[in-house]
């Protein structure tokens, strides 16, 4: 058992966990270094001596080319997994890191949602809100068609991120907001994101920085949010990973073949269509647990236009 009773206790309570030396230092630089030929085609010191010769700066966001919503290709690579470049695909081969997943989880039955690789570069990031209290969200929905739920740990999966180097304050750790995975579909249901601010429930936002070799792991279901660099000569490059519980997978995977340029021919379908037909694309079946009050009202706002009656106890 890698996380004791106290940590896998503060998972639980907290909805996220930030565990210390999962990785070595070498398997962090060589991650690094493929990860910075990928969004840069050079080395990040190298890309920062250009930039303060020319002035001129590149955003170096992937570019989504797929009709699958994968994260997408740069200039220079794959930002999805797998990249190609080996020192970043045996990330996953970490059976500490897997043996988190599977405990956070609560299960052995571990499915495979989603890696990819995550750079915010701070000469040319613009993904953070204009004020500290806009932004938050969950990230359910980048695997799963349906809508959050009040079972908490039974319908979320687990996020990761793993830091290929030092993240400090200054260099735009993400901020989560300690047990609002809890809290999390009825705020949504409420529309009240927008301002958290306005949510009493809600603790105060922390940041996640940590050192190299680090693995941060999250609830799908913990609000959380972009921050601006205060240093922007630096980068935060993760590579990250998504998982889920096996009983879940078939709806809880990189469903993101029904998003994307897909949704426009997957949600009128799904909506018309009968309960049976949705359960061959992974919708949970008639009676599954997953149907509650709270997750039909989800339903109906992603989906205005299903008959949820089959669906209703």
């Amino acid at each position: 058992m890698l996380l004791d009773q106290d940590q896998l206790d503060a998972f639980h309570r907290d909805g996220f966990i930030l565990v210390e030396d999962l990785f070595d230092a070498k398997e962090m630089t060589a991650a690094l270094n493929d990860m910075e030929h990928i969004f840069y085609g050079k080395s990040y010191v190298e890309y920062l001596e250009e930039l303060d010769n020319t002035g001129i700066t590149d955003s170096v966001e992937p570019t989504v080319t797929n009709s699958v919503a994968h994260y997408g290709d740069t200039k220079y690579g794959r930002a999805q997994f797998p990249t190609g470049f080996g020192a970043l695909d045996r990330l996953i081969e970490n059976d500490a890191y897997l043996d988190v997943f599977a405990q956070c989880l609560g299960t052995n039955d571990v499915s495979y949602c989603n890696a990819h690789l995550f750079m915010r570069s701070g000469p040319t990031d613009k993904r953070h809100p204009d004020h500290s209290w806009q932004g938050y969200h969950p990230d359910h929905g980048t695997n799963t068609f349906l809508p959050l739920s009040r079972a908490v740990g039974t319908f979320d999966y687990i996020n990761s991120g793993v830091y290929l180097h030092d993240v400090d304050d200054d260099c735009a750790p993400m901020h989560v907001i300690p047990g609002s995975h809890r809290q999390a579909a009825d705020v949504v249901l409420r529309g009240g994101l927008d301002d958290i601010r306005k949510i009493p429930e809600f603790a105060e936002p922390i940041p996640t920085s940590a050192q190299a070799g680090s693995g941060l792991f999250y609830s799908s279901y913990l609000i959380h949010a972009a921050v601006p660099f205060e240093n922007k000569r630096k980068q935060r490059a993760f590579w990250t990973l998504s998982m889920a519980r096996g009983d879940t997978s078939r709806w809880t995977k990189l469903a993101n073949p029904w998003n994307g340029p897909e949704q426009k021919f997957f949600q009128p379908f799904w909506e018309k269509t009968t309960p049976r037909v949705r359960a061959l694309f992974g919708w949970p079946e008639v009676g599954h647990a997953y149907y509650t009050e709270t997750t039909l009202k989800g339903i109906s706002m992603r989906f205005p236009n299903m008959d949820l009656s089959p669906y209703q106890k």
